[in-house]
């Protein structure tokens, strides 16, 4: 009996075995096989910049690290940075924030990224402030996780509250929607994701894809304008295509078309309400990260959706005009005055040749008709002279026949 009861313990015990290892293998297939195939656009080998190469790593929860760039320290920011920084402090207590300088920038790649070096001598290349700007909010995301910030960007609910409980299991990055609005007499739309707020887990696929995308970008425009990353001087919106919310954009889109193996595009989100996840990605609402920024069809800011504030400091857009700088229109229009001056010269030198020319052919014409004058005046005189020696030849031999005539008589 005890025999028989022992057996049946032991075959109770092997099926809870049996059913809690299958419940195991269903959890890590929910939470780990979402995670979408890489692009193919790009290769392989330079989208490897994973850091731990274990499913737990990669979607270990979201890091409690807040993320912001500036030229100086956290003290020595202005007033209304400095309350814009506190309402982030303020919301997310369990949260670690850390502004990066630009010298704690140039530190962090270099000991973040040893091993890429594409990363590191494009960061290090690069001369234009705000294009790095856009990159190091790219890198912090890559390595470390966590949430970025511009600093003109005040947190109005606690960064915790920002995804629903449904969609968190399976979410890596969390985008916003900057603009959605119909603009110009033609009616152009005109869809962009917000990169003032970024959140993301660490060493995800899509960051990885955004980096080396960026800095693809970078290479074509600085080879494009034939110039250096460090010479490179881009103008207002080749800076939003190239590091900017456009690029962010474009990536995006790229991305998750090869993830769902459909093209995705602003359409996939034009005019939404409520949070989308599509693959690991999830997009919210434009009032969520994108408060402040007016549009024709969202509703009001105080509908309780806004999670963030921008103020729209724009500081960069001063120096990244629209149009050429004030030193590049004086440069441009020093070398047109040259080449007009230069045009003047060859005009003048051509018309001096022509004259110089001409009066030589008049000379020649000259020349000429006094040598056929001369030689008119000579050809009378010969006849002339021709004449008179035949009238005198005819004389003498009249003469002579007289005399001939005379004497036969």
């Amino acid at each position: 009996m005890s025999s028989l009861l022992y057996q049946q313990c032991q075959k109770g015990t092997l099926a809870l075995s049996v059913f809690a290892s299958f419940l195991l293998l269903q959890l890590l297939w929910t939470r780990y096989s979402i995670s979408p195939r890489l692009p193919s656009s790009l290769p392989r080998d330079q989208l490897s910049l994973q850091f731990d190469s274990t499913n737990d790593s990669i979607w270990e929860d979201f890091p409690k690290r807040i993320w912001t760039t500036a030229p100086l320290s956290l003290t020595r920011v202005k007033k209304d940075d400095s309350e814009r920084v506190r309402t982030w402090m303020d919301l997310n207590p369990e949260h670690r924030y850390e502004l990066l300088t630009d010298g704690g920038a140039e530190t962090y790649v270099k000991d973040n990224f040893p091993d890429h070096s594409r990363i590191v001598d494009t960061y290090m290349g690069i001369g234009d402030f705000i294009l790095r700007a856009d990159l190091i909010r790219y890198l912090v995301l890559l390595r470390d996780g966590g949430v970025y910030n511009d600093l003109d960007v005040g947190c109005l609910k606690p960064i915790d509250l920002w995804i629903p409980a449904k969609f968190r299991d399976n979410t890596s990055v969390v985008l916003g929607v900057e603009v959605d609005n119909d603009f110009g007499e033609n009616r152009t739309r005109q869809f962009e994701l917000v990169n003032w707020t970024i959140m993301a887990r660490r060493s995800q696929p899509f960051m990885r894809y955004l980096v080396e995308s960026v800095i693809d970008n970078l290479e074509k425009a600085a080879a494009k304008h034939n110039a250096t990353l460090t010479g490179f001087k881009p103008q207002r919106q080749e800076v939003i295509d190239v590091t900017g919310p456009m690029a962010l954009t474009q990536a995006a889109f790229q991305y998750l078309s090869d993830a769902t193996q459909t093209t995705v595009t602003w359409q996939n989100f034009t005019q939404m309400k409520r949070p989308q996840l599509m693959a690991d990605i999830l997009v919210l609402p434009i009032n969520a990260f994108g408060a402040g920024h007016q549009v024709q069809w969202s509703g009001a800011d105080e509908d309780g959706s806004a999670l963030v504030h921008h103020h729209f400091a724009g500081s960069w857009k001063s120096s990244h005009s629209d149009g050429p700088t004030q030193e590049e229109k004086k440069a441009a229009e020093e070398k047109e005055k040259a080449e007009q001056d230069k045009k003047e010269d060859e005009k003048k030198r051509k018309e001096e040749e022509e004259r110089q020319q001409k009066k030589e052919e008049e000379e020649r014409r000259k020349n000429e008709e006094a040598t056929q004058k001369k030689e008119g005046e000579k050809a009378p005189t010969g006849k002339v002279i021709e004449n008179i020696a035949s009238e005198k030849d005819m004389l003498v031999r009249a003469q002579r026949s007289t005399n001939t005539t005379i004497v036969s008589s």
